[in-house]
């Protein structure tokens, strides 16, 4: 089997070096502000959300996103949604739109898909910029392709016209119950919700909620990240559900009237939920999106943010390492443009994105994929422990090069190119790279470099932002 998976990462290999697709790299700009960053009177504020859930969800073959391929969704346990918020400080620069879906990624062609559709809804509102970040949601409808019916792909024409029309009607909603009112920024930390099941114990367990406050006293919208996988229904789960943001959104609707939009944050590595009841069910699940919920609607400290929003955007290239993601391109399982740079072991790159937003004096980071948490936060494994070397094999911090300890990170943004890893703990099995998980000295499995595009991913996002930083400090 071993000989037949190197044989067959060659004959992968040998295509892509010398012919590969018949696309070049795009010319990529510079960062520029999507929507330059200027006071406003005031912010206005709208929220939607669309139920994606299939009409023929038991009659028609969808696959569940993740804990093996070709595993069929058998049953219903809740909805999911597209959730949009539109936000504008009235600045005369124009509003811009979060969206959120309950899937467990979007590809960064999806997204350009998207805001093409979108496009319209530009041109009448105003948007200046359009962010499509995902829960990363395992119970939910595959979105990449990759626990489909190998070597036929998971993803769905039905659900991805269902996907694409439900942005675009959420929205359109959001815009159109848009209201003026404050902003306030708060967080918490929230114990006994979360665990690292990888070292370092690293992850960040403050929760932040930003607060709509309408004018007219109305219903409060309610922003909230945090860090934390929604994969407590388990891989014998085989029922369609957004697994604890469901309970979380119900929640803080039934307690406070509040509607609220979720971002998940660094869960690489892996940062996941404490279960409740010692299982991975329905009960810990509920648990865990009941005590989110109860976090998100005690805090307290609050500060009134000056109306302000400012979007920049930095498109960049990666190589890609990982010879399984490279055949599923291949094959049209996982579909993206493939670029010929010569980079890499396999000589292609492909195009992905980062996203740095500001709000008042709220700095958020939007990274495309599940970033390690101390690749944004620091506590780097020293050399005695991590698989290749010392943490000077790592880029600094995302925080560091940021110089803002508060900066908030939002996973899964506008991309999915699996885990990023620091380097010095990016360990590959040395006969079948990517294709099978290894342990390192200490016997810790590496499970995670196996859905990682390459170990280079992490110095590219933090040289990608400095160059991103440059262009926001020159605009002040």
């Amino acid at each position: 089997m071993h000989t037949a998976l190197k044989v067959l990462e060659k004959v992968i290999s040998k295509p892509f070096q010398l012919r590969s697709i018949a696309f070049h790299a795009p010319p990529l700009p510079e960062p520029v502000w999507d929507c330059p960053a200027k006071a406003g009177g005031h912010f206005t504020a709208g929220i939607a959300k669309e139920d994606l859930t299939p009409p023929d969800l038991l009659t028609h073959r969808y696959y569940m996103a993740g804990y093996g391929f070709f595993k069929p969704i058998q049953g219903f346990l809740n909805p999911i949604y597209a959730t949009a918020l539109w936000l504008d400080d009235n600045s005369g620069n124009g509003g811009v739109l979060l969206v959120s879906v309950d899937c467990v990624g979007i590809m960064n062609n999806d997204v350009e898909e998207i805001r093409r559709r979108l496009a319209p809804f530009c041109r009448i509102t105003g948007c200046k910029a359009v962010n499509i970040m995902s829960t990363h949601c395992h119970a939910s409808i595959d979105t990449m392709g990759f626990w489909g019916p190998l070597p036929r792909t998971g993803r769905d024409k039905r659900f991805f016209t269902l996907l694409f029309d439900g942005i675009v009607r959420a929205a359109e909603r959001a815009y159109a119950t848009r209201r003026d009112g404050d902003l306030y920024a708060g967080s918490i930390v929230a114990e006994g919700i979360q665990q690292d099941k990888r070292l370092p114990e690293v992850f960040e367990n403050t929760l932040t909620r930003l607060r709509f406050a309408p004018k007219d006293g109305g219903e409060e919208i309610y922003a909230v990240c945090f860090a934390n996988h929604p994969e407590v229904l388990g891989s014998h789960n085989v029922q369609l559900s957004a697994d604890y943001v469901h309970w979380l959104r119900e929640k803080v609707k039934k307690d406070s009237g509040a509607e609220l939009i979720y971002f998940n944050g660094a869960v690489g590595g892996m940062i996941t939920p404490t279960l409740d009841s010692g299982h991975e069910d329905i009960a810990s699940s509920r648990a865990a999106g009941e005590k989110t919920a109860a976090a998100a609607m005690s805090i307290t400290d609050e500060r009134k943010l000056e109306p302000k929003v400012g979007a920049i955007r930095k498109q960049f290239l990666v190589e890609i390492e990982n010879t399984v993601f490279a055949l599923c391109g291949v094959l049209g399982v996982m579909p993206r443009p493939k670029f010929p740079t010569g980079k890499g072991r396999l000589g292609v790159s492909m195009q992905t994105e980062m996203n740095y937003m500001t709000i008042g004096d709220v700095h958020i980071l939007m990274v495309p994929g599940e970033l390690f948490p101390e690749l944004a936060y620091g506590g780097y494994l020293e050399a005695d422990v991590a698989a290749v070397g010392g943490p000077e094999l790592n880029p600094p911090p995302l925080r560091e090069i940021a110089g803002d300890p508060e900066l908030i990170i939002f996973g899964l943004a506008n991309d999915e190119l699996g885990y990023f890893i620091p380097p010095n703990d990016f360990l590959l099995d040395e006969e079948l790279p990517f294709l099978v998980k290894t342990n390192d000295h200490g016997g810790r499995r590496h499970y995670e470099e196996t859905n990682s595009s390459g170990p280079k991913l992490a110095h590219a996002l933090a040289d990608n932002f400095k160059q991103m930083l440059r262009v926001v400090r020159q605009g002040g």
